[in-house]
């Protein structure tokens, strides 16, 4: 990344719930057999914004008069 300034951020612009049977294993320490049935997916549509302040990168590199 070339600015110092960066912040990153997220914007949500849809969620839903998606239904549909699936089946899911959980944890219970090291082992993976308990069976979970399951009826919905929380869905997240996100954007991946990143705002850069150019303005002193742009003063530091303007010619000098």
């Amino acid at each position: 990344m070339r600015n110092r300034n960066a912040k990153e951020r997220y914007l949500e612009i849809l969620s839903f719930q998606h239904f549909v049977k699936f089946t899911t294993f959980t944890t219970d320490g090291d082992d993976f057999r308990n069976k979970v049935l399951k009826d919905k997916i929380d869905v997240s549509v996100v954007l991946d914004l990143e705002c850069v302040d150019m303005f002193m990168q742009w003063i530091e590199n303007c010619p000098k008069k």
